[in-house]
């Protein structure tokens, strides 16, 4: 019995020194506020509140594919990617809830990939793989420790301890792509009943809020195909939004040989930079950012791509 009981002592004491350490490595900006587990899901809490312009959701095909630092180096424009492998459009949902307690961005694009992926395929670890990330923040943010132990304290970047990629993944991997007639016409894909209740919810916070709205559906040659394009059109009329296609005649000029790491379904950083400044140019042409490459407020942004450039080595 005594040994039971050491081992029930010893097993709460190393879950309450976990739990401590993940604490410390939490991205801290807004982690008083928005609580704990909140903060060890939703990295953009990290963020200064009120200092996002647009916010990207969406599933892998984002954090692949759209690189925010890229973005601000280029244009003075302040991104972040709410992504995360296979999201389903309630966890969009849930995601762009939280985003919106801390900033206020002024468009929202949404990967219209989600549209079709139903909750009834989610896959059997998809929930223990929300479990631990909530409740174990460790294995997210692990390398954080090095900021403790080789960051001047006196860095800004020091306190926030924030993600430095904004929530995009940097892979260089190559493997071409070979499924070069995807977009042949073929009829109308439905979207899921339920899908699109959740879709509507979105919409809605989007005009509560005073958000801009966007669909876009990035280069993904695997899992899109002019089916899908077209009943995302549909839901795109049905709701006034602008919806941007870039499959449909390759307007990124997307070489499916060299730009993809994984037979044509992901983006790698060559084709990511593309994509990247195809959002950049089209943020800046709506003339409602300013840039803030020179602005004293945001120069936590320029240490960040300065680390960002040292990542890419």
């Amino acid at each position: 019995m005594k040994n039971v009981l050491k081992s029930i002592i010893f097993v709460l004491i190393l879950y309450l020194l976990v739990t401590l350490i993940s604490y410390c490595l939490l991205p801290h900006d807004s982690v008083r506020k928005y609580g704990i587990i909140k903060t060890s899901i939703y990295e953009i809490l990290g963020e200064k509140e009120n200092t996002i312009d647009s916010v990207i959701i969406g599933d892998s095909l984002i954090y692949s594919g759209i690189s925010p630092m890229e973005i601000w180096h280029n244009y003075g424009i302040t991104v972040f990617d709410l992504a995360k492998s296979a999201e389903l459009i309630e966890d969009s949902y849930k995601n762009f809830n939280i985003a919106i307690k801390s900033q206020h961005p002024k468009i929202i694009f949404f990967e219209s990939n989600v549209l079709y992926r139903e909750a009834k395929n989610k896959p059997w670890f998809y929930v223990w793989q929300e479990l631990y990330k909530t409740y174990f923040p460790i294995t997210q943010y692990h390398n954080n420790w090095k900021k403790y132990l080789f960051t001047n304290l006196n860095d800004s970047m020091y306190y926030s301890k924030i993600n430095v990629y904004k929530g995009f993944k940097y892979i260089t991997k190559t493997k071409p792509g070979l499924k070069l007639d995807y977009m042949k016409e073929r009829n109308k894909i439905n979207i899921p009943k339920e899908n699109q209740e959740y879709f509507q919810k979105i919409f809605d916070l989007c005009k509560d809020n005073n958000v801009k709205l966007i669909l876009i559906s990035t280069p993904n040659m695997k899992s899109w195909n002019y089916g899908k394009y077209l009943g995302t059109k549909e839901l795109a009329q049905k709701y006034n939004l602008e919806y941007i296609d870039l499959n449909v005649d390759n307007p990124l000029n997307i070489d499916w040989k060299t730009e993809s790491r994984d037979g044509g379904s992901h983006l790698n950083y060559k084709g990511a930079l593309k994509l990247s400044n195809y959002i950049g140019t089209y943020l800046q042409e709506t003339n409602l950012f300013t840039d803030k490459r020179n602005d004293s407020a945001y120069e936590s942004w320029n240490e960040a791509y300065n680390i960002y450039l040292e990542y890419l080595k």
